[in-house]
């Protein structure tokens, strides 16, 4: 891989997404009832216009539509046109169509207008963005006056994964590394909050501990991403990845990956 195509991955391959990655993201986005924390303190209600920055293939983006009907509006944004069209397809098949549509933006500039949303919420996107500074000054731009800009996003150098070990853990991230901007996105995030302008900073963390495997497709993406980088020997990409499949079937399986959750007023 050349230099040019590692230091524009962490982009790249939001936009070039394969068929198996695609199937692994309509599990692993599914809205589940344990991730009410991550958002709860966004203080959803009906009638309000919100937001879903990165929205991917459309999960968390009905969720949210299904709080703010009947009278309210969620809007949608992706770099990738087959997740926009997966988000529409979604909220149709929901019946929820009058209250969310879904576009395609790039990176930089969001495509609204000022002071346009009660919400703005972004869920694990930060981590990929060339600018998360500026990506939040964004978010607070589109936020009308008192309203609540909202972000979930993780913290690599805190991933704990069983029975792998720290160590051995922190070489396949480390492996990987090229498809993550800014990894300890997390612990910056309230920084970033109050650079742009943010007022009344809320910040909460939470571990909470995957035992089935629901999120080993995670562990599976890291050893695609250290193949493709060619930064660890294949024996014990290979290695690790067995002993997660045997833990998952033993019992002796343990993922925590951080959720930073943030929210501040615009």
């Amino acid at each position: 891989m050349t230099d040019q195509r590692r230091d524009s991955y962490h982009r790249d391959h939001w936009i070039e997404v394969s068929e198996e990655r695609k199937a692994a993201y309509e599990e692993m986005f599914r809205w589940r009832p344990e991730m009410e924390p991550l958002l709860a303190p966004a203080g959803l209600e009906p009638r309000q216009r919100v937001l879903d920055v990165g929205c991917g293939p459309g999960q968390l983006s009905v969720e949210l539509a299904r709080r703010v009907a009947p009278d309210g509006h969620v809007t949608g944004v992706d770099i990738n046109p087959d997740f926009v069209a997966r988000t529409n397809a979604r909220a149709a098949a929901e019946g929820l169509a009058a209250q969310l549509e879904a576009v395609e933006g790039g990176e930089g500039t969001l495509p609204f207008a000022d002071d346009s949303f009660d919400r703005v919420l972004c869920k694990s996107v930060l981590e990929y963005v060339a600018d998360p500074a500026a990506t939040v000054v964004e978010m607070r731009r589109v936020a009308r006056p008192g309203g609540l800009v909202h972000v979930v996003d993780s913290d690599w150098r805190m991933l704990a994964l069983e029975p792998v070990g720290p160590a051995r853990s922190a070489a396949l991230f480390d492996a990987a590394r090229f498809a993550y901007r800014t990894p300890h996105i997390g612990r910056l995030l309230p920084g970033l909050f109050r650079q742009a302008g943010l007022t009344d900073v809320n910040v909460a963390v939470y571990a909470s501990p995957d035992l089935s495997g629901r999120r080993a497709p995670i562990v599976r993406n890291m050893a695609d991403y250290a193949r493709e980088f060619g930064q660890m020997d294949e024996a014990e990409i290979a290695a690790i990845e067995a002993e997660v499949e045997q833990a998952i079937a033993d019992g002796s399986y343990l993922f925590i990956l951080p959720q930073f959750v943030v929210t501040g007023t615009a």
